[in-house]
């Protein structure tokens, strides 16, 4: 009996074996038999089909190509994922992502500045990366400074500090190198004055400084401005606005007095950061404007061209009232995901999102002029008399900007308004600073609601 059991047992098993070997010849893929391939555990957990992914991305020149790169790179990968690539000018860029916040239009994945996307968190539009970011290579200042509620919303790829552009072959040309500060040394306000009255010159259409009030763009250069002064945009706990002080109003009545004394374009409360630094700076009308290394590279590609003519370019600090300091605004480029409610997509986009930011793929982006690699097994390459150097120089003298307070986009489509009331002598400083503090705290309390 013991016997026929057994027998019965092993014809039983090798039938099975026959049926699973049948299953396998005719193509069955969901069967366990031993010809069936192992699913590679990058792709365990990720939704099968076919699927279209929109990316926005920065329109920086020089990361133009490595983002072509990054997305055939993928695809080549992951031949069931198509990305779609659309460029959003940083002058549109939060327009553009108010609409599509409120139209169910936003892109599955987005590339751009880490001002951008941070006041959305709180309204459950952002996809949270911890589980993707591989965070021992950051320094935790970076991480907390993107974390809302604890949790990371943008994957940091490089990141920048702003400071003075400065026209270097025009000040050789009126023997005036010299009053500029040298290898990253800091200044004071009256020496940044007559330096840039020694490179005016209205009659050929060169004025010292660049400053404008047209729109929200580079209006953080004004508050580095009055920053040097020893004001603060913003109260150390981040829930109220302070630039009002009088450390506040005397830098706003230095800017006033450089606009008085025409080191200043005309009808600078009318132009836009754009018109200045893209255009006049480039041109070699501009002695000195508010930027970073992030322009760099259209500057370049117009000097390639030949559509502006080369100069000698330069990074430099801030100045302060007491020459011993300077300020900066810590700037970042990263990668986030969208919560489109579309769960597969998502998924989907997490795993491109970390893909264009592994070790490899940021490699290849800090090639590119305007990029400081924010992961630190790649920043210790920086030559210090580098721009990249020079930049990160200036990040020990940055300022709170406010990018993570609520309403934060609105305080600044609140401010400019206020600048262009003093450049116009339609408010004092000390009106349009107070006007600016009041409105400020009531859209922080309506967005903190």
């Amino acid at each position: 009996m013991k016997k026929t059991v057994w027998i019965m047992a092993a014809i039983l098993m090798f039938a099975g074996l026959l049926a699973a070997c049948s299953s396998d010849n005719k193509g069955d893929t969901k069967g366990t038999g031993a010809s069936a391939s192992p699913t590679p555990p990058a792709l365990i957990g990720l939704p099968q089909g076919n699927f279209e992914l929109t990316w926005w991305v920065d329109t920086r020149e020089d990361v133009q190509k490595i983002y072509e790169d990054y997305k055939t790179e993928f695809e080549k990968l992951h031949s069931n994922v198509k990305i779609n690539i659309v460029k959003t000018p940083d002058d549109k860029v939060q327009e553009r992502i108010s609409v599509a916040a409120n139209t169910a239009q936003l892109p599955d994945v987005q590339q751009g500045s880490i001002l951008w996307p941070l006041t959305y968190a709180k309204k459950n539009l952002l996809v949270p990366l911890d589980d993707i970011i591989d965070k021992d290579d950051f320094e935790e200042g970076a991480l907390k400074s993107l974390a809302v509620d604890n949790k990371m919303y943008i994957f940091p790829n490089n990141s920048t500090a702003t400071g003075l552009l400065v026209n270097r072959d025009l000040f050789k040309a009126k023997n005036a190198n010299d009053l500029l500060p040298a290898n990253g040394a800091t200044w004071s306000y009256d020496q940044f004055l007559k330096a840039a009255k020694a490179v005016n010159d209205p009659a050929k259409q060169i004025y010292g400084f660049g400053t404008y009030a047209g729109d929200i763009g580079g209006d953080q250069g004004h508050h580095m401005f009055l920053w040097g002064f020893g004001a603060k945009t913003w109260s150390d706990d981040n829930t109220k606005a302070i630039l009002n002080s009088p450390q506040a109003v005397e830098g706003l009545e230095f800017l006033l007095k450089t606009i008085d004394e025409g080191v200043v374009p005309p009808g600078a409360a009318g132009l836009k950061a754009g018109a200045v630094i893209n255009e006049m700076f480039l041109q070699g009308k501009i002695g000195m404007t508010f930027g970073s290394i992030g322009n760099l590279g259209a500057f370049d590609k117009a000097f390639n061209e030949g559509s502006a003519k080369k100069f000698e370019y330069d990074l430099i600090p801030y100045p302060s009232k007491d020459g011993k300091t300077s300020s900066s605004v810590l700037f970042g480029h990263g990668t986030w995901v969208w919560n489109t409610k579309n769960e597969n997509k998502m998924k989907w986009a997490k795993e491109f999102a970390k893909f264009i930011n592994n070790k490899d793929n940021m490699t290849k982006m800090s090639k590119a002029t305007s990029v400081i690699i924010t992961r630190k097994s790649l920043a210790k390459s920086y030559e210090p008399n580098s721009m990249q150097g020079k930049t990160i120089q200036l990040t020990k003298y940055a300022g709170n900007i406010g990018a993570a307070i609520p309403g934060y986009t609105e305080t600044r489509n609140a401010f400019f308004p206020e600048l262009q009331a003093v450049f116009l002598k339609k408010k004092t400083p000390k009106q349009a600073l107070d006007d600016w503090v009041a409105k400020a705290n009531e859209i922080v309390t309506a967005a903190s609601k």
